[in-house]
């Protein structure tokens, strides 16, 4: 994946200069929404600092949590791509400051406009990816390997790391909760809690400070390729 972020960027200093001068800096509160599924797509974000949650709206109304984007990441980039409308809904966990591209650099005749489309179409591929697991972990019968999925997948994308007695364990921050992991795992927040409880007792993981850490991320995975619990 990409990072965007202007001084951490792997593109050229000439096309960090060019996608500045058409963007601007904005700040949302804790849950404002930055747009909404169908709005038409005008801006590319870029994420400065906060984490923003992206939801699919289901055609039965129900809201799928499929990622958060960490700082450095970017987001809205299909509906930008074919100058369409978002395919989700993107709201803010806390405070978030984001970098909004105007869609018109991409498609337009400014220098590196070439350029710019190429990684964007880098980004969706990689966003398509998300989806396709998404997918996978929602048609998952058993809650726990849906959560057990849906676990993998955030720590992979946020890359947070805790060392707990000399070993490196990858973590979920305070800012996904419990309902985002129902969101994403298709269950309640009760019933999340339990999952978490219960692979807690049996050293999988372990809640500390609002973090959910995984001690054992491989049999987590085998937790979603069985496509059951624990054994």
């Amino acid at each position: 994946m990409i990072h965007w972020l202007p001084e951490n960027s792997e593109l050229s200093p000439k096309i960090r200069e060019a996608i500045l001068k058409y963007s601007a800096r904005n700040v949302y509160s804790k849950n404002g929404i930055v747009y909404f599924q169908e709005d038409k797509a005008d801006k590319f974000y870029i994420v400065l600092s906060g984490y923003v949650r992206l939801s699919y709206i289901m055609e039965d109304g129900t809201a799928i949590l499929y990622a958060i984007v960490p700082p450095g990441q970017s987001f809205g980039e299909l509906g930008v791509f074919d100058r369409s409308v978002y395919t989700d809904t993107a709201s803010a966990i806390g405070s978030v400051s984001v970098l909004a591209v105007s869609a018109g650099v991409f498609h337009s005749n400014v220098p590196f406009s070439t350029e710019l489309r190429e990684a964007l179409s880098s980004l969706i591929v990689d966003r398509y990816r998300t989806y396709i697991d998404v997918t996978k972990s929602l048609y998952l019968s058993n809650l726990s390997a849906r959560l057990a999925m849906s676990l993998l997948r955030l720590v992979n994308s946020l890359g947070q790391t805790i060392d707990l007695n000399g070993k490196s364990c990858p973590y979920l921050g305070s800012m996904v909760t419990q309902s985002d992991l129902g969101a994403m795992a298709r269950g309640t927040r009760g019933n999340v809690n339990r999952v978490l409880k219960r692979w807690e007792r049996e050293g999988l993981i372990l809640v500390q400070d609002r973090k959910v850490i995984l001690l054992d991320p491989d049999e987590l995975e085998n937790v979603a390729i069985r496509g059951g619990d624990t054994q």
